[in-house]
């Protein structure tokens, strides 16, 4: 008998409002409420469970949401206080801020907190020194390297493969197209723009192979009726801000296709408990 490797894709949306991010962001539709549930009815109809990376600002606005997604079932994740990359912090700020977003997101319902992820993957070889913090408040893992260069924030010395940093937290980067093409293979904007069959076989290669695939979303990538306005990440460029909008309608139907093809979500914290030597790992508790 041929055995066939479990496949794990290890979805997760990172729950931000780029309207907090503007000076006029107040005049846009709240869409990430609409949106978060839209999420939690596609992976209730699929019965899996997912990581949601949460901004505490969103917390803070939306704590029915934190709830909602604690009583699914699903993770929680810390995802910085107001989504300020690791690159504009110190190491005192980003303390601060981490100790902002754990107590919101307790006060807002989660029960435990084992994992970070860094806004536009912006830990990188120059921020590390984040590791230390995560490392004292006794985070399990963070997901927060793009292991690749590109025009925001990457590190490509990191290598592919999940590292545990100083014996006590492991870094789980995020998933590149196999080979030479480093383009994250199953992330929002990626997932959006490039044609299914690559996709398609991304995830063949790391399922022959035994190997989670790591994903991120967030709640406009799915958002196909959001009235369109300019990005605060798009530094005023029409052609990046067009690719913010592009082919949304595609993603549920692109995700639900990697379902058929066998591939289970699970939370990282599972997958890292699991699969991963945890030993010498500290958990955050609602105390």
């Amino acid at each position: 008998m041929t055995h066939h490797p479990k496949k794990y894709f290890l979805f997760s949306v990172d729950l931000e409002d780029v309207r907090h991010r503007m000076s006029d962001g107040h005049r846009h539709e709240e869409r990430v409420p609409p949106m978060t549930e839209r999420y939690l009815q596609f992976l209730d109809r699929n019965k899996m469970k997912a990581t949601f990376f949460i901004v505490g600002d969103v917390a803070k606005r939306y704590p029915q949401l934190v709830q909602s997604i604690v009583q699914a079932g699903h993770e929680v994740g810390c995802h910085t206080n107001t989504h300020i990359p690791l690159t504009q912090q110190t190491r005192e700020s980003f303390r601060a801020d981490l100790d902002e977003n754990m107590e919101i997101l307790f006060n807002a319902g989660a029960k435990a907190l084992y994992g970070f992820r860094a806004p536009v993957f912006s830990l990188t070889e120059k921020t590390q020194w984040a590791y230390d913090v995560l490392i004292e408040l006794g985070f399990t893992y963070s997901s927060s390297v793009l292991p690749a260069k590109n025009p925001l924030h990457g590190w490509e010395k990191f290598g592919r493969e999940f590292k545990l940093i100083q014996n006590a937290l492991w870094e789980l980067p995020i998933t590149l197209y196999p080979k030479y093409f480093s383009l994250p293979c199953a992330g929002g904007v990626y997932l959006r723009m490039l044609p299914y069959w690559m996709t398609q076989r991304a995830f063949a290669y790391y399922g022959n192979r035994g190997l989670p695939v790591l994903s991120y979303f967030h709640p406009y990538d799915i958002d196909s009726e959001e009235k369109p306005f300019m990005f605060p990440d798009a530094n005023n460029s029409r052609i990046f801000n067009q690719l913010m909008y592009i082919n949304r309608k595609s993603v549920l139907r692109k995700l639900e296709k990697i379902i058929d093809s066998g591939w289970e979500i699970i939370p990282y914290h599972d997958y890292v408990m699991q699969h991963l030597e945890v030993n010498t790992v500290k958990t955050i508790l609602n105390s």
